[in-house]
Parts: C-alpha cells; structure tokens; sequence
C-alpha cells in the first residue's frame, strides 16, 4: 500500500511559489505547508512576502505565524511541525503542497535530520573566536566527506560539524545516514525564471515592500520585541532596522536590501539545483504544469498511513 505523497514548491524568492501553490491547491484539493524561515513568525508580514488573507480563507495554510520573533526556529523544529501538518491534511483526505524557499528546512523534511546534540554555548563561542581559515582546516580535517559534499564557506554550519563531534565523537556526514523522515513519494516543482526577469521581478518586490509599509512594520517589531530580535536580523528587516537608526538612508536602504535579496536568491538556486529530483519548468506553463500535476495526482492512491524511513544522506 501506496505511503502517500507530498506535492512540492521551491526555488528562489520572487519567483511566484506562492501563487503557483495556491493555484495548484485549489486544483487539486490541496493545503498549503509554508517552508520559509521568516513567515514562520508572528508578525513579519511584509518583508517575508506572507501569503495574503485572501489566499488563506480560500485555502488553508500550515506553519505561518508560529512563533513570536525572539526565538530561534531551528530546521528540526519547523520539521516536526510540517510533518504533523503534512499527516493532518494526509488524514482528512486533503494533498499536502510544501511551498517555500528556505532550502535547509526543505532538505530537512526531504532528506530527514538525525537527533543530534542541542548547541553547546560555551563550546561554540570557543569556534566563534577562531578565524574563518582555522574553523575551515578544522571541519576538513575532521569531516572531509561533509566538507567535499556541502563545499559551504558559512561559519555557522562549520561550527555546527565541530560542535557535533566534540559531543557525540562522530562526524557529522555519519550522523547525516542516519537521517529520519517521512516514508513518501514526493513530486517537486520550482519556477524557472531567466536572471534578468528574476532580478527584475526582486526589484520590483522590495519597492512594493517599501510601499506596503515594511519601515514601518519593522519599527512596531522593533518597539515590541527589541532591535536585536532573532527574526529581525532577517533580510529586509535588519536593512529597514538599520535605517531607523539613521545608518542608511532611504535610498541606500532600498538599494541594500534589492542587491542582497539578489544574492540570496543566487545562493537559492545554487541549493535547490543540487536536487536532480526537482523539475524546473518556464512559468509561462504554469496552466499547463499544473494541469499535469492534477493527473498526476488523480493516478496516485492517497490511502494509507504515513511512516518514516531512516538512512537518508543529504546530498
């Protein structure tokens, strides 16, 4: 008997996900589980692109709204959420559509997590004080498999593979084998934008942001939870932040946060392209992709019990 499947959206921000998943929702009797690392707190609306309220009346939506913006979501916690919305929609007959950009919270329910060790304060702020070079000697040294297979520069997952090792004596790409998740079939789209189109598309966004009130949005978060709230170091809100404190000025600000979130949707689609799995298609057939994705739907069983299956490596 079938385990089930879960449709999926991903790719780069800007690109449309969420109007294809509402679209594709509505198609096919579907709910919306969010897998993005901003709309996953209270009140950080405009600069995450939060899915407007019309689209939530009409459809469901799961892992929106969460969490107030002082706290720290790692992609374990946001995998045991979508997994339990994913088996809600599964049990009352609905099909379960990920839709996100956030590509370590989309490896996290595609490939699994193992139950790792919880951070080490003191341990980390040690790594903290090493050089970007060390940190790097280190993590090869230790873990060449993880280091070969991720090729990252980020300090915070080179720590993360020192951390592991120093509590638990085993390397990270070891423990990654041992990846726990849900036992389902998975079909995954993501827009195919040309990079110009994208660029312009971003452009476009962060002005609209800036018009729908995101200063302003930022300053309310910022008067409730304090300036250095966890969320509020996320893209878009640490550039309106640092405008608010007179760093930027207006025009600088718009500039920064257009530039980086074209940065980031590079580092997006340098993630998501790792994933063969994935079918890139133009989103001048969207109609036509999700005309196909409904008979796709309509040939698989949607009965039976969701379970988990361990040994799936990270790529």
């Amino acid at each position: 008997m079938s385990n089930g499947f879960v449709i999926a959206i991903v790719g780069p921000t800007a690109s449309g996900k969420s109007e294809i998943g509402f679209e594709l929702a509505t198609a096919v009797d579907g709910e919306i589980v969010s897998c993005d690392s901003v709309q996953i707190y209270r009140g950080l609306d405009i600069g995450s692109a939060k899915p407007p309220h019309t689209y939530r009346e009409r459809i469901p939506h799961h892992c929106l709204d969460l969490y107030d913006p002082n706290v720290r979501v790692s992609a374990g916690l946001y995998k045991q959420h979508a997994e339990t919305a994913i088996k809600d929609i599964w049990k009352r007959g609905k099909v379960p559509i990920v839709v996100g950009g956030t590509g370590l919270y989309f490896n996290a329910l595609y490939y699994g997590l193992f139950e790792g060790p919880p951070a080490h304060p003191e341990r980390r702020a040690f790594y903290q004080s090493l050089s970007h070079e060390e940190l790097l000697h280190r993590a090869k040294t230790i873990d060449p498999e993880w280091c070969l297979k991720n090729q990252t520069q980020d300090p915070r997952r080179l720590i993360r593979v020192l951390e592991v090792y120093d509590l638990t004596g085993q390397k990270l790409s070891t423990l990654h084998k041992r990846n726990k998740r849900l036992k389902v079939e998975w079909y995954i789209l993501a827009p195919q934008w040309t990079r110009e189109i994208l660029y312009e598309r971003i452009n476009t966004r962060v002005l609209s942001m800036i018009e729908q009130g995101l200063v302003e949005e930022t300053a309310r978060l910022r008067a409730q939870w304090g300036k250095d709230a966890y969320a509020l170091q996320s893209l878009g809100y640490k550039e309106a932040g640092l405008y608010l404190d007179g760093i930027y000025d207006k025009n600088t600000m718009i500039a920064t946060i257009q530039q980086e979130t074209r940065r980031y949707a590079k580092r997006q689609l340098t993630w998501f392209r790792k994933n063969k799995a994935i079918l890139w298609f133009d989103p001048a057939i969207t109609s036509s992709i999700i005309e196909h994705t409904k008979r796709w739907v309509l040939t698989h069983n949607r009965e039976g019990e969701i379970d988990y299956e361990e040994g799936s490596p990270w790529p």
